[in-house]
């Protein structure tokens, strides 16, 4: 190996290990999101012990608000991110397309579920098995990012959010199915948002 190749190979190692020790800057969004999130379960479990004066039926208005909300103040939020250090590395870049990927695929399984429901007339019960699709899809999220940049301990969420999304199936049909979630995300996405928050960077002005 020439000295030119050994060097291009020193230039990309050292490229690479920078960029894995780089701080992830998402933890915004697992807040936003996780936040909401336990607020719409709370009150899900609310409607269906009739705990609030709103008929079972329009639960569904509950996770209307809540992905409209996300969607708002993720666009509000995500503002400067791009100005902050090591905003393109590939920790980062990863974090972004993992948690981008879960959010359609649960957003799709929302879809299918909705449409089973409504047209094949299948049971209501199903809607109880979005909860485990999306914490199967913050397993993944975390594992990835965990396996590529230097926050291993993200590696614990994602062993609480796999032990929830096997756990939930008992739990289809009773409201108590919303009340386990909401604490699993609060310590699967609202507690990591928090520290990860507390790491990031500052932005770069100018």
């Amino acid at each position: 190996m020439s000295d030119a190749q050994t060097s291009d190979l020193d230039y990309l190692r050292s490229v690479a290990e920078s960029g894995e020790k780089a701080p992830l800057i998402g933890g915004r969004f697992l807040l936003i999101w996780g936040g909401l999130a336990i607020i719409a379960c709370i009150a899900h479990w609310a409607v269906m012990v009739q705990a609030l004066p709103i008929d079972r039926p329009f639960v569904g208005v509950v996770w209307m608000i809540y992905g409209i909300s996300g969607l708002v103040l993720t666009t509000i939020f995500c503002r400067g991110l791009t100005r902050k250090p090591g905003s393109g590395s590939i920790g980062n870049r990863v974090n972004s397309i993992a948690w981008r990927s879960v959010g359609i695929g649960i957003g799709l399984y929302l879809a299918g579920v909705v449409f089973s429901v409504t047209a094949l007339d299948a049971s209501p019960v199903l809607f109880d098995s979005i909860l485990t699709i999306a914490l199967f899809g913050y397993a993944i999220a975390f594992s990835v990012t965990a396996a590529v940049s230097a926050e291993k301990w993200l590696y614990g969420p994602a062993w609480i959010s796999i032990a929830g999304a096997a756990l939930s199936p008992a739990f289809y049909g009773r409201p108590e199915l919303y009340l386990m979630v909401a604490a699993i995300i609060l310590f699967a996405a609202v507690v990591p948002g928090v520290r990860q928050i507390s790491r990031e960077p500052r932005r770069i002005d100018g």
